[in-house]
Parts: C-alpha cells; sequence; structure tokens
C-alpha cells in the first residue's frame, strides 16, 4: 500500500506571534509526505511575511480578499488541499514528534477507516509542562471504533475536548460528505461526525498535539455571543437526525454536552454575564435532572456569585499546580 498524502490546513488570522512556531513543529516530523496549507483570513500582521520566510515547497500560501469568517476560511483551505487525508491544525499549537507518522499508520490499518482523532494536553509557557489533558482510553493501544460499538467507546470519539478541538483531527477526503458548518464553536467537526456514521474511527494512544493556552478566541468576550452549548446540540440533531441515531443524538447531548458545568467557568471568566446565564439555562433544558446535581449547582452559583476578578487568578493558580503534578507523572 502506497503512503497516503496529507493535506495539512492551518486557518490563521493574525498569527504572527505562534505560527512560526506550529510551522517548525509540522517541518519536523518525521513523516513527510504532506502539503503545508496555510489559509490566511485576512491578516494585517506579519504573517504572511513569517509563512513565506519557509522555502519548503510543501508549505503554500494561500490569502483570502477579506475577512470571510472562520466556517468559510476552513471551507477555502479544504478546497486548495490535494493529498488523501485532511488534516487540521490550528496556528498556535504544536505538532508533537511522529504525530503524523502515527496518524498515517492508523488509516492504513484498514481502507475503510474513515477519519483518526487523538488525545492532547493543554501548556501555558512551556510545551513540555503539560497543565491538563483530556480524556483517553486506558487500554494503551490505538482503538478502532465504530457507531454502533456501547456509548462509551462512542462518546469518546465525540467528546467535546476531543473532537472540539480541531488541531490533529484527520478524516480521508474521499469519504467526506458534509461540510464545514457556520457555528463557531464546532464548525470544524462537522465532517467528522458525519464520516463517523458510515466509517470506523480510530482513537490514538499517544497525545498527537499541545494546545497553547491564551492565544486563542476563546478568551474573547465576543466568542461567547453564540452559546457554545447549543452549537454542539445543532452538531448532534443536524448531523444524527435519522431514526436509527436517536439514541446516539439523545446520549451525546445529555452525558457530553449537558454536563460541561466547568464551561462554566471560561464564559464567566472571559463572556458576558448574559452568555453566562443563558449557558447554566441550557443545562437544565437539556438535561432537567441537572437540578438534582450537586456539580451543578456549585458551578452555576460559583460563576454567578465569585467575581471574575477573583476566579481567574484561582483557575490560574490551579492549572499551574496541576501542570507541575503532571511533568511529574509523566
Amino acid at each position: 500500500m502506497e503512503d497516503l498524502k496529507f493535506s495539512i490546513v492551518i486557518p490563521v488570522y493574525n498569527g504572527a506571534e505562534t505560527i512560526g512556531e506550529t510551522i517548525e513543529s509540522i517541518l519536523s516530523q518525521s513523516f513527510t509526505n504532506f502539503e503545508l496549507i496555510v489559509q490566511d483570513n485576512d491578516s494585517d500582521d506579519d504573517t504572511a511575511r513569517i509563512v513565506s520566510a519557509y522555502s519548503d515547497p510543501r508549505v503554500k500560501y494561500y490569502k483570502n480578499s477579506g475577512n470571510l469568517g472562520y466556517s468559510q476560511n476552513l471551507r477555502e483551505g479544504k478546497k486548495n488541499c490535494l493529498g488523501d487525508i485532511l488534516f487540521l491544525m490550528a496556528a498556535d499549537d504544536i505538532l508533537l514528534e511522529d504525530a503524523l507518522d502515527n496518524t498515517h499508520s492508523a488509516f492504513r490499518l484498514n481502507e475503510k477507516i474513515g477519519a483518526v482523532t487523538r488525545p492532547y494536553y493543554w501548556y501555558t509557557k512551556d510545551v513540555g509542562k503539560p497543565v491538563r489533558e483530556t480524556p483517553r482510553f486506558s487500554t494503551g493501544q490505538n482503538e478502532v471504533v465504530s457507531i454502533d460499538d456501547k456509548f462509551s467507546r462512542v462518546s469518546l470519539i465525540l467528546n467535546n475536548e476531543i473532537l472540539g478541538q480541531l488541531s490533529g483531527l484527520a478524516v480521508r477526503m474521499k469519504f467526506v460528505d458534509t461540510d464545514y458548518s457556520d457555528d463557531p464553536w464546532i464548525s470544524h467537526g462537522y465532517p467528522l461526525a458525519s464520516i463517523f456514521k458510515k466509517h470506523p474511527v480510530v482513537f490514538l494512544k499517544d497525545d498527537s498535539i499541545a494546545v497553547r493556552i491564551g492565544m486563542n478566541g476563546t478568551r474573547k468576550s465576543s466568542t461567547y455571543d453564540c452559546s457554545p452549548m447549543k452549537c454542539w446540540v445543532d452538531l448532534f440533531e443536524k448531523i444524527y437526525y435519522e431514526s436509527e441515531f436517536e439514541e446516539i443524538k439523545s446520549k451525546c447531548i445529555r452525558e457530553i454536552v449537558a454536563v460541561n458545568y466547568i464551561g462554566l467557568v471560561q464564559i464567566k471568566n472571559f463572556g458576558e454575564y448574559s452568555s453566562l446565564l443563558k449557558e447554566i439555562f441550557y443545562l437544565i433544558r437539556y438535561r432537567w435532572t441537572n437540578i438534582f446535581s450537586l456539580s451543578y449547582w456549585f458551578f452555576s452559583l460559583g460563576t454567578l456569585v465569585v467575581p471574575s476578578s477573583v476566579l481567574l487568578p484561582m483557575v490560574d493558580w490551579y492549572k499551574e499546580k496541576r501542570g507541575v503534578w503532571l511533568k511529574k507523572s509523566f
């Protein structure tokens, strides 16, 4: 079986501060059969200058004539792909050693594999110092997951932290039958979620990505004008609308989306008060049993009462302490 060609797409807007590190992490990969597409959403900083400094012919730079928005920029990047595999990468994240090779090997397990996903960790200043890590399978091996597996396996593929982060998500281009959505929070997840209905997905055992905290749009208040929870509900309702997926759709909404209590902290720290109230309401609307949940009341009342000037330093302190513990455990 011949090597599959990867099209790595970096959607970017004003990413000059970090995109160089991201590109370096990609060009240093052991797997080399790829094109790197930087899809610039009309940046007005030095993004173009930084990208053009790379003479590697695999690096291709495209700039939109205007800011088309996040979702349309993804679509433009996809149009420029010539490879067999579309691999997404944010302009402020780091691709870890052998990540592409591990992803390529997963696709070569079976020609029916439709997508590959991965665990990852977050960091602040030191990429070697994780402050938090995502859920993962406990088996210590790559897992091939199908939509008709038990829900505990399916839910890890569709988990809000796993599917919600675009970096490291990879899909087989010939199986893509759904375009990126206009929903801002989870636009990038639509193709993979749709592929999963018909094709198995590989969940890698090793971290592929180091996600930088503090440089992305989730710290801008306007980002929360559209409810993150409602965007996720829309994804499951639009993708899994058929009667055969009714149970999966309902479970995803109740057991993945409507239990993300900690998301209230992010909205309190960086969003508007009205956005926080709306999210608290949605937690009840989509899972009414939350009224009996201590976690729901702890996070709801806590974010309503504790000012962000106090809450944000508490969160940063916790991340720093947790990062020390994680580094020791690696």
